[in-house]
């Protein structure tokens, strides 16, 4: 038996040996993938997919709120599996090939490792965080209490460095008042006294936490919107009336949105499709979200989601008005123009993200 591993090779057929690098490989991309996992995971989807109220939600929102040890966990994890399939791989390669088996076990161990180990989990978990990690809360939470001695003794290490090194400027434990926290956002330039627009802005950041989106969302009956049978330059010409780049789609009696078209996919048409319908394969989909969401939560969201604007719909799933991330930060720093909006003046009373 060898004096680095637990595994006798020479007494284990190929099948066997085959069999232990495959778990061990599974594990650590179990183990490599979750991490990805906690780390995308978002709270706020959890909570609107009711996910979140069942025991897995309520048990992975608990270790959430220490993030450090299920992450400690699976750092441990798959460094661990990691080094046995490296190992068995190396002393079963060895054995078979001798002096040549080192490099191929390299060769092998780092493909695998790489793609199924770590490339691959990754990826998936990081599409579909909230699945994934809720199927890995058990499995994280047996490896936690397994592995609680060696993160103790992780934690003990950390705390040491912690009193080691000297703290700086900014770990004196100061109140976070307005003006230290107006500090920290310009790159510790203090603001001058006089300056109230930093203090407004301010201001308005934290009365956000307290808002829903209705008041900021713009109603439907202020749309500028075009109908299912428009054509391409009707499209056109109401986006140059009204200096809107994405105009939603209604039905006929400009209720329902069906979807949303981009001004900038139409520039690229020929003039002879000016005249036919907007093809269905330019129509965009929209996000929902809930109009008792926090401007927080749907700054988050539209993140993960790569949108830039969203429908709010009402507990039942009525759509009440479109918001933006342009509104979103409009309501920090006040309204923002550009060299392409129009006067107010010339501009219609209805408005559009």
């Amino acid at each position: 038996m060898s004096f680095f591993c637990l595994v006798d090779t020479s007494a284990l057929g190929w099948p066997e040996l085959f069999l232990i690098v495959l778990v061990s490989l599974a594990l650590s991309a179990f183990f490599s993938g979750t991490e990805t996992g906690y780390m995308s995971v978002s709270r706020v989807r959890l909570r609107q997919s009711g996910r979140g109220a069942t025991d897995r939600g309520k048990r992975l929102q608990e270790q959430l709120k220490h993030i450090e040890d299920p992450i400690l966990t699976c750092l441990v994890g798959t460094n661990l599996f990691n080094v046995m399939v490296s190992a068995v791989a190396t002393m079963a390669l060895t054995e078979r090939f001798g002096q040549d088996g080192q490099w191929l076990a390299v060769v092998i161990v780092s493909a695998l490792v790489i793609v199924f180990g770590e490339i691959l989990p990754k990826v998936i978990y990081r599409e579909f965080p909230e699945v994934m990690t809720l199927a890995s809360v058990p499995g994280i939470g047996i490896a936690m209490v397994l592995l609680t001695p060696v993160r103790r003794l992780l934690t003990v290490y950390t705390g040491i460095w912690h009193r080691l090194v000297p703290k700086g400027d900014g770990d004196k434990g100061e109140e976070l008042d307005r003006r230290n926290l107006a500090a920290l956002l310009l790159s510790h330039s203090v603001p001058l006294p006089g300056d109230h627009r930093f203090a407004s802005a301010v201001d308005r950041f934290m009365e956000l936490a307290s808002l829903t989106l209705g008041p900021i969302m713009r109603p439907l009956d202020q749309l500028v919107t075009v109908g299912p049978y428009s054509t391409v330059g009707q499209c056109l010409a109401v986006a140059a009336q009204s200096g809107f780049s994405r105009l939603p789609i209604t039905r006929e009696d400009g209720q329902q949105l069906q979807g949303y078209v981009l001004i900038r996919d139409l520039l690229f048409l020929s003039r002879q499709e000016h005249e036919r319908l907007v093809p269905r394969k330019l129509w965009r989909t929209y996000l929902l979200v809930d109009v008792r969401m926090s401007p927080y939560e749907l700054f988050e969201e539209l993140r993960h989601q790569g949108q830039q604007l969203a429908v709010v719909v009402d507990p039942g799933g009525s759509p009440l008005g479109i918001i933006t991330l342009e509104d979103l930060i409009e309501s920090v720093i006040g309204s923002v123009t550009d060299e392409f909006d129009l006067p107010l003046e010339s501009k219609d009373e209805r408005v559009l993200p």
